[in-house]
């Protein structure tokens, strides 16, 4: 079974920053999301990764949950973002295909990630940046 185009959205990137930076700058991310869909929170943070959740507004209840991992290679530190879970919207897009399905929160993912890039870019202009939209 396919999974839906958006849980194929990443952000990669390489910048001169510090594993221990950039494992700071997506924590500090997460509270900076501010989406009607959910709030961002850190869940585990070490220095190679950092695992994210999208809770709703009313119960807290988990709507995705997405990494950061981190990695040092070359003099270059190279980050990646993957959606690991994820819940669809319900109703008539039940009866769509998987792969056209819409997740419910991407919007607050896709917040978190221009807020992630806005803090690497301000500390260091010359980061390298690829953003896999999903669609």
């Amino acid at each position: 079974m396919s999974k839906p185009a958006q849980s194929r959205a990443s952000l990669s990137l390489g910048t001169s920053l510090s594993v221990g930076r950039i494992s700071e700058l997506a924590a500090k991310a997460a509270p900076s999301v501010d989406d009607s869909n959910g709030r961002v929170r850190v869940e585990a943070r070490t220095q190679n990764l950092v695992t994210l959740t999208v809770v709703d507004h009313i119960e807290g209840a988990e709507l995705m949950r997405f990494t950061v991992s981190i990695d040092r290679a070359s003099g270059r530190t190279s980050s990646r973002t993957q959606i690991t879970r994820f819940t669809t919207k319900s109703g008539v897009s039940a009866l769509m295909p998987e792969s056209k399905r819409k997740l419910v929160a991407f919007s607050a993912y896709e917040a978190y990630l221009d807020w992630f890039v806005s803090g690497v870019v301000a500390e260091d202009p010359q980061a390298i940046v690829t953003l896999v939209s999903g669609e």
